[in-house]
């Protein structure tokens, strides 16, 4: 199948007829038709059955369906791309992130980045900290941006890649209110010695920078759940299923959309900050969109 036959095919199944697919793309009805037939003789078996006067897809033609629908959604994007690359070469910002900004941090400086700028194309993707900096480390890789944690997590990285600072993040206790109304303005991590506790995996800058807090203080982790996602632990500590060591970005996301009267924010006593970075390649430099979107960003997170 070549991309016009893929075009096709995803009209039909979108569109569920003949007549409504032709519409949809300018085209005759014979022709769709026309075209229907060359793709299932290529094939070798059929994609549509007649019920009703409608098509409805064979169980191979849901298969192909699902690749289709992202082979057009790159068609998509390279036609609005090469649209833009008429007018401006900086139209396409490719930005990855992990969960804990991806929430509301970056639609927020999205917001205001498109409130100047009308022209640019924005891709998001939202990865973990290790898959954000071997993406963009790659020569093939998708994002040319990434607003993460740092850098010194993968060895050898800063020659390939540079580093804007955004700004530090603090390490701070959740504390499930079951356990008891701490009056202590601060925690040390002493005090959840032997208690349940929701980590983050090593391996990723929050929790690395636990592990090595545990370990100069002498205190044996006693997880119940480990998550990638920061959000994730401070939800599970909202439903009492342990504490968790958190980035205060993480924190104040859970006050706003987690029930705020089930858990304790306490800042975590001698916990080293988080640094806060704007990642690129060096073979791919930030063009002026891309210096812009860090500004806005750094903004936005120092205002949090």
């Amino acid at each position: 199948m070549n991309s016009r036959q893929i075009e096709i095919f995803h009209a039909i199944m979108r569109q569920g007829t003949v007549t409504e697919a032709a519409a949809k793309l300018g085209i005759t009805q014979p022709a769709v038709t026309a075209s229907l037939k060359q793709i299932e003789a290529a094939l070798g078996f059929n994609l549509f059955h007649r019920a009703g006067g409608r098509l409805h897809p064979t169980a191979e033609a849901t298969i192909l369906y699902s690749e289709a629908k992202r082979i057009q959604d790159n068609l998509d994007t390279f036609k609005k791309l090469a649209a833009r690359l008429k007018d401006d070469l900086t139209a396409h910002l490719r930005i990855a992130a992990p969960p804990v900004f991806s929430h509301d941090l970056i639609p927020e400086a999205i917001a205001k980045f498109t409130g100047e700028t009308k022209s640019t194309l924005i891709d998001i993707t939202t990865q973990h900290h290790d898959d954000i900096l071997k993406d963009i480390a790659s020569s093939v890789g998708h994002n040319n941006l990434a607003i993460t944690f740092g850098l010194d997590e993968r060895a050898g990285s800063s020659a390939q890649l540079g580093s804007i600072p955004i700004g530090k993040s603090e390490i701070v206790a959740l504390i499930p209110a079951s356990w008891h109304k701490s009056q202590k303005p601060t925690v040390s991590v002493t005090d959840f010695a032997g208690k349940p506790m929701v980590g983050t995996f090593t391996g990723e800058p929050l929790g690395n920078a636990v592990e090595r807090l545990l370990e100069n203080t002498g205190v044996a982790s006693d997880y119940v759940v480990r998550v990638h996602n920061h959000s994730v632990a401070a939800n599970l500590v909202s439903k009492q299923v342990g504490a968790a060591f958190v980035d205060n970005v993480t924190a104040a996301y859970a006050q706003r959309y987690y029930d705020k009267h089930s858990f304790i924010v306490r800042p975590l006593e001698n916990a080293p900050p988080l640094d806060v970075t704007a990642v690129y390649s060096y073979e791919h430099p930030l063009n002026k969109n891309a210096k812009r979107f860090v500004d806005i960003f750094r903004t936005c997170f120092r205002q949090q």
